[in-house]
């Protein structure tokens, strides 16, 4: 049986996956999200998603009022806590832990696509009136103006 109501939805499909979360303001990142609200589920505890990072390029900087794990999928990367004070190097079959209200940022530090699976805490409900933003997600860096294509970094 493949029918559910969205209470009960079991299954995505990744023709079913969306983008569009703030991640994806900075070029070369694209983050999907698969068990997610926004995508038909109902979950109380956690959300599930994958963020990929194209050679080069980085995660813009931030932090959100949950916690969140990496699981990484392929590729290498190094990802930054507390505004580049700890770096930490992983590679594929690595997963990593970042605490509510840590800053963080992934970069990837390979020659091919870096895929991580992610796991974080719903963010949605405890928002309001407290956090400092409307999104789940306080982005502390934007796009630079004028830059195009990826982002590279060193």
């Amino acid at each position: 049986m493949n029918a559910t109501s969205s209470s009960d939805k079991v299954v995505i499909r990744g023709e079913e996956f969306l983008r569009g979360a703030p991640m994806e303001r900075v070029p070369g990142v694209r983050d999907l999200k698969l068990i997610y609200p926004e995508t038909g589920f109902r979950p109380r505890s956690l959300i599930l998603g994958i963020v990929e990072i194209e050679p080069g390029c980085r995660s813009p900087l931030h932090r959100h009022n949950c916690e969140e794990a990496y699981y990484v999928l392929a590729g290498r990367g190094v990802v930054e806590h507390r505004d580049g004070a700890t770096e930490y190097e992983v590679n594929a079959g690595d997963a990593v832990l970042n605490r509510e209200n840590v800053t963080h940022r992934v970069r990837n530090a390979g020659t091919e696509l870096l895929r991580l699976l992610v796991v974080g805490g719903i963010m949605f409900v405890p928002l309001l009136p407290n956090w400092p933003t409307d999104s789940p997600y306080e982005i502390l860096e934007e796009r630079e103006e004028g830059v195009t294509g990826a982002s590279v970094v060193g």
